[in-house]
């Protein structure tokens, strides 16, 4: 069902071939507080026809103005335009429109190898993943997450991805509301504690969870603490 906040939000694919979208997309990656180090990686991954991104824009929304100047207040390293320059879209050629804008966040479409997921539990063929899902904390509350959420599965459903199911991973509850592993996690410093678990988030978005990883992988969140970090997997039927 398509969320009441999707009209909320545009989707333009990111230009890996341009360093401004680049650059960008490692400032909301810093901004974010995850894998900002993994930016070059999704450029290679891009020129093979892998994971593909979308910025997430505003629509014509109420109070946009306000709501623009609220996230370029909070993140001034973007409050310079980007253009619409991407050419194509997983090997797919596309005509850009070099149109200006200022995205508020951004999000990941992915097809992962048949085996991957048959060890996961997913049929070896219709799965779509969600990944690095980012909304600009500036403007978080406002249905955007949501509305992205929704636009992005109605494109996977579409050729050539056509998906039957969507899936992603993400932290699990536990680490992000126990006080031992949260406070390690967030603070003073690092990115904020979240108002509601990721896992509880996406739980009310219709996903639904069907595995879960300890120690799937290390992050120092402050200099000199390792921490390992658990993660659930997520499914949601689409088709």
């Amino acid at each position: 069902m398509t969320s009441k906040h999707a009209s909320k939000i545009e989707l333009l694919p990111w230009d890996h071939k341009s360093p401004e979208h680049i650059q960008r997309m490692y400032d909301q990656r810093v901004a974010c507080g995850w894998r900002a180090d993994e930016v070059t990686s999704w450029v290679e991954e891009a020129k093979k026809g892998g994971k593909i991104f979308y910025w997430v824009l505003l629509s014509d929304v109420l109070d946009r103005e306000k709501l623009m100047e609220k996230h370029t207040e909070t993140y001034p390293k973007e409050a310079t335009p980007l253009k619409d320059t991407a050419a194509e879209i997983r090997l797919v050629q596309r005509q850009p429109t070099n149109n200006e804008f200022i995205p508020i966040g951004h999000v990941a479409l992915d097809i992962h190898e048949p085996e991957e997921d048959v060890k996961l539990g997913l049929p070896p063929t219709g799965t779509v993943w969600i990944h690095q899902l980012y909304i600009s904390r500036a403007l978080h509350r406002g249905g955007f997450g949501a509305g992205t959420m929704s636009k992005i599965e109605t494109l996977a459903t579409q050729s050539p991805m056509n998906a039957k199911i969507m899936a992603l991973d993400t932290i699990s509850k536990e680490m992000q509301t126990v006080p031992a592993f949260r406070d390690v996690l967030y603070g003073e410093g690092r990115i904020p504690v979240p108002s509601i678990s990721n896992e509880d988030w996406y739980d009310g978005l219709g996903y639904n969870v069907f595995k879960r990883e300890k120690d799937a992988f290390v992050i120092e969140p402050i200099e000199g603490v390792r921490v390992p970090i658990d993660l659930v997997y997520m499914k949601k039927a689409i088709a």
